[in-house]
């Protein structure tokens, strides 16, 4: 079994799934335990819950999606994703936050920037409320900022309370405003 996830994951992995739109009806994305291994060794095993993350991508229950289908959010899709628990079992109930295009956003000029080069490395976030009023609002419930290197998923409130509804407890929210490179962790 082992053998066949990773070459599961290579495949995954290959399609460069965190800024490539993925193509409808194509394989599912699959994915596991980043620390299967190590939990193993400390007799660990990991739940499968409503909401997992791979980097800084949400991936999602089909509960959680089902609230979310109303929306048309630009440069994102919901894509067919398989978990792999520790024990190998498969759940493919299961949606990645694919993000293929980020969205610009951010006021460059506030922002706390640490090595400030074509890829900012970004230590605390500030917003340009005249470009997201540019945007609408459903169209901007999630994205990436553009000039921003390895920035986090922003999701707007309304995705946040969908997730508090299905009471999901593994992922961090901060808002904008108090987040600081650190914080995430």
């Amino acid at each position: 079994m082992k053998l066949f996830t990773l070459a599961l994951y290579k495949k995954t992995f290959d399609r460069n799934y965190t800024y490539t739109k993925a193509v409808m009806g194509q394989d599912p994305f699959f994915f596991e335990n980043a620390y299967k291994d190590k939990d193993l060794l400390n007799s660990i095993q990991r739940p499968i819950k409503n909401a997992h993350l791979n980097l800084n991508y949400p991936i999602v229950s089909d509960k959680v999606k089902d609230d979310m289908n109303n929306f048309k959010i630009d440069n994102f899709q919901l894509y067919s994703t398989i978990i792999i628990d520790d024990n190998g079992d498969f759940y493919d109930n299961f949606w990645f936050f694919n993000i293929f295009n980020k969205t610009n956003v951010l006021n460059l000029k506030r922002c706390i920037i640490d090595d400030y080069d074509k890829r900012h490395d970004i230590d605390k976030y500030y917003l340009d409320s005249n470009k997201l009023d540019a945007i609408p609002e459903e169209q901007r419930l999630v994205f990436i900022p553009e000039k921003a290197s390895g920035a986090p998923v922003f999701l707007h409130q309304k995705i946040v309370d969908i997730f508090n509804k299905h009471k999901v407890d593994t992922l961090k929210f901060i808002k904008v405003s108090e987040w600081e490179m650190g914080k995430q962790f």
